[in-house]
């Protein structure tokens, strides 16, 4: 009798015993599965969120909060840190955007209370110059010839005239320069400003000989005789004569080859 029930029982309940056993390992196995899966997104979220927030992305998120403040120290504080940046040769879209604003903030965009703008910062503007040519390349570059369109400030335009030297002077930029300092000698002469065009200039006319066209020589002309003070009057007149050297130098080669 106990043989004939466990042989019913065998046949009656094992199937649904082996399917019971079947389900509970194949939720195990589904179990551990979701486990390491959820391990590994926990393990990349944490190196994700390692990355967002390593040194460099947060310097360039603190350098665009800064650089977009109304206060003048923020704004000194993410020059500060784009200098030191730049002199480990970290360059950055992110940097050339918060430059460019700092740049042409005061001159084209303009925040205005009763008539009077009130977020103009002239020394900002001319450590952003600088910046701007430690920066160098033909966007940064862009900026600087944009800023010595708008900007009246000489104390400004004494660094951007330096940086765009530094960069690289074109004919192109020969004009523009031209332009700015007529503009400056109707108004108010300044020394320092007429030095660091006349010292671009002598850098242009070393590395492209008798490209200064009689435009620019017209300009040193006028600053050589101009209401400046005497050392500045005198660099014109020896920047003068170089210029012509190179092309008299120029014109007897040419004639010689001829």
């Amino acid at each position: 009798m106990a043989a004939v029930f466990k042989l019913v029982y065998h046949r009656t309940f094992f199937p649904y015993i082996w399917l019971l056993k079947t389900a509970v390992f194949l939720l195990v196995f589904f179990l551990h599965v979701q486990i390491a899966r959820a391990h590994e997104t926990s393990t990349e979220r944490d190196t994700h969120i390692e990355q967002s927030y390593s040194p460099d992305m947060a310097n360039l998120i603190l350098i665009t909060e800064q650089s977009r403040s109304s206060e003048w120290n923020l704004k000194n504080s993410a020059l500060a840190l784009m200098s030191r940046l730049l002199t480990q040769n970290k360059r950055n879209p992110e940097i050339l955007s918060a430059l460019e604003f700092l740049a042409l903030e005061g001159t084209i965009n303009k925040k205005r209370v009763n008539g009077k703008t009130i977020n103009s910062y002239p020394d900002i503007r001319a450590k952003t110059a600088t910046c701007l040519g430690d920066y160098g390349g033909e966007d940064a570059k862009k900026i600087l010839i944009l800023m010595l369109k708008v900007e009246i400030d000489t104390m400004v335009l004494a660094p951007v005239v330096y940086a765009l030297s530094k960069i690289g002077i074109t004919a192109e930029d020969e004009i523009i320069l031209n332009d700015m300092i007529r503009r400056v000698n109707t108004g108010y002469p300044d020394n320092f400003l007429a030095i660091a065009y006349l010292d671009a200039l002598e850098k242009y006319g070393e590395e492209r000989s008798d490209a200064v066209n009689i435009a620019t020589r017209q300009c040193i002309y006028q600053i050589s005789q101009g209401v400046y003070a005497k050392p500045v009057r005198k660099k014109a007149q020896l920047l003068l004569k170089k210029l012509n050297s190179y092309r008299e130098t120029s014109h007897n080669g040419s004639k010689a080859e001829g």
